[in-house]
């Protein structure tokens, strides 16, 4: 017989798996310029809509619309910067602004600057607690390698917070998993989905994830599963401190990519662990995978 904390930690599971999906439908449809309903993001999740926004706000801390709003300038901070060509008119609309002035006003109220002095280097003096520059400084000697990556479909452990914090335990708990399913011998990825630069630390979302096998079904467990988008990736293999694994991205952001030709995909971020490696060591082997666009 189920023990009672057995059947408590499924219902936990079951809940997290369905807020995780609005979360996820909401991050794939923020270039819409009608707006979010509640009704059809209630029905995402499975939820009465007379409860969903109480729902919602007790599990992210901030109202419905709130939550969009933030995630659409977060989103078209990155944009800013890391596709200078694009102009800030195509920018506002990839991120569900109806026009430029309306962008320019939301996103200055937000980052206290225009999207203009922020993509000429404003966005260096950007905390998003302190408000004050950042003192991470790029490493060198890179070794970046472009190559075509396939789809890759995965179960993902995702935990909000501080990226210091939550990898870990995220990784934890992915572990667990995987040692139960006995999936040793899959690659692992880790995907923080928010710029750390840019959204605090609180709303930063990880998920530790494993390849799954193909044709492999869970036995009477719920999971959460998702597509790893395949195309052209930037691949760099970082062996150090885990502490530096930052200062490397920050390196193929602002080193390699201004040179290469290429902008970045709306894809997230990509550490491809080998089978072999355990995520949270340290010093720590992984290979960082930025998707670009053709």
């Amino acid at each position: 017989m189920p023990r009672i904390e057995d059947k408590r930690h499924d219902k936990a599971a079951a809940f997290a798996q369905r807020m995780n999906r609005v979360l996820d439908f909401i991050d794939t449809h923020l270039a819409e310029t009608e707006p979010l309903r509640l009704e059809a993001l209630a029905s995402v999740a499975a939820f009465s809509p007379f409860h969903f926004h109480r729902i919602f706000r007790a599990w992210t801390g901030e109202t419905l619309q709130d939550f969009i709003r933030h995630r659409r300038l977060e989103k078209a901070g990155g944009q800013l910067v890391h596709n200078p060509a694009v102009t800030v008119q195509i920018v506002a609309q990839h991120c569900g602004f109806t026009s430029a002035e309306a962008f320019s006003r939301a996103f200055s109220q937000h980052f206290g600057m225009s999207p203009s002095a922020w993509r000429s280097g404003g966005y260096r003096h950007w905390d998003p607690v302190q408000g004050r520059a950042c003192d991470d400084r790029p490493c060198a000697g890179l070794d970046v390698r472009m190559r075509w990556e396939p789809d890759r479909t995965v179960a993902y452990f995702r935990l909000s917070g501080s990226y210091q914090e939550t990898p870990d335990e995220a990784w934890s708990t992915c572990m667990d998993w995987i040692r139960a399913n006995h999936l040793e011998g899959q690659p692992r990825f880790g995907m923080a989905l928010d710029d750390p630069l840019i959204t605090p630390p609180v709303r930063c979302r990880y998920d530790a994830c494993v390849l799954l096998p193909d044709g492999w079904e869970p036995r009477g467990e719920r999971i959460s599963r998702k597509k790893i988008e395949g195309g052209l990736y930037a691949c760099l293999a970082y062996a150090g401190p885990r502490a530096g694994i930052a200062a490397a991205w920050l390196s193929m952001l602002s080193e390699w990519l201004p040179n290469s030709g290429h902008g970045l995909s709306e894809e997230p971020f990509v550490e491809h662990y080998a089978p072999q490696v355990t995520p949270t060591g340290d010093p720590i082997s992984v290979e960082l995978c930025m998707p670009l666009s053709e």
